[in-house]
C-alpha cells in the first residue's frame, strides 16, 4: 500500500515543540500517514557556525520525535554528500521507497523563495503543504497547499539566544531539554 509521506526538512538545531505541532498538524487534518523530520546535516542557506554537531542534533530529534505515533526521524541526509539539496534528497528516497508519495512540508517563508532553489523545478512536481510562518499569509496559497497549524511564537533562533531555562522547557520537549543538560550544551545553542 501506498504510503503519504510529508517530508520535513530542517537543520532541528533544536528540535522543539512548534516543530512537533506543525507534525501533528498533518496527521489530525489527515494530509499524510505519515510526517519524516530529515535532519539537514549542512543547508546551504544557513550558517554553518551556529549549528550542533550532527550527531548531537539527531540524538535530540530522535528522542523528540519517540513518543509519537506518524512522527519519524530521518537520517538519509546524513549519508549523502553535503551541503545538502533538497531535489537530490527527493531523488534518493524515490529510489528506496518507490512506493512511498512524497509530499513536501514547508513554512511559508520558503515556499515563497522556492523558486531560488537549486533544481527548484524538480521540487516543484511534489505536492507542497505550507504552514504559517513569521507573519506570512497563507491567502498567496492555493487552498489545498495550506495546513493550518499552530504558530508558536518560538524559533530556533530564540531558543539559542535566551538563557531563560525555565522559557527554554517551554519551548522545547523534555526529552531534548534532558539531553542538552545532560550533556551540557545549553550553553552551546
Amino acid at each position: 500500500m501506498m504510503k503519504r509521506i510529508a517530508l520535513f526538512f530542517g537543520s532541528f538545531n533544536p528540535i522543539h515543540k512548534g516543530h512537533i505541532g506543525i507534525g501533528q498538524a498533518v496527521l489530525d487534518q489527515q494530509k499524510a500517514d505519515e510526517v519524516h523530520y530529515v535532519l539537514t546535516p549542512h543547508n546551504p542557506h544557513k550558517n554553518m557556525a551556529v549549528l550542533l554537531q550532527e550527531e548531537q542534533r539527531w540524538n535530540m530529534l530522535s528522542k523528540a520525535l519517540a513518543p509519537y505515533n506518524g512522527l519519524v526521524a530521518n537520517d538519509t541526509e546524513l549519508h549523502m554528500p553535503k551541503p545538502s539539496y533538497t531535489a537530490q534528497t527527493l531523488k534518493k528516497l524515490i529510489a528506496d521507497h518507490p512506493e512511498n508519495n512524497y509530499i513536501m512540508l514547508m513554512g511559508a517563508d520558503s515556499a515563497i523563495g522556492l523558486g531560488t532553489w537549486k533544481n527548484a523545478d524538480y521540487i516543484k512536481q511534489f505536492p507542497l503543504l505550507i504552514y504559517p510562518r513569521n507573519e506570512i499569509s497563507l491567502d498567496a496559497f492555493p487552498a489545498h497547499q495550506r495546513l493550518q497549524a499552530p504558530l508558536l511564537d518560538v524559533s530556533a533562533t530564540s531558543i539559542r539566544k535566551t538563557k531563560d531555562v525555565q522559557q527554554l522547557k517551554e519551548w522545547l520537549p523534555e526529552e531534548v531539554m534532558g539531553y542538552l543538560q545532560a550533556n551540557q550544551l545549553l550553553n552551546d545553542i
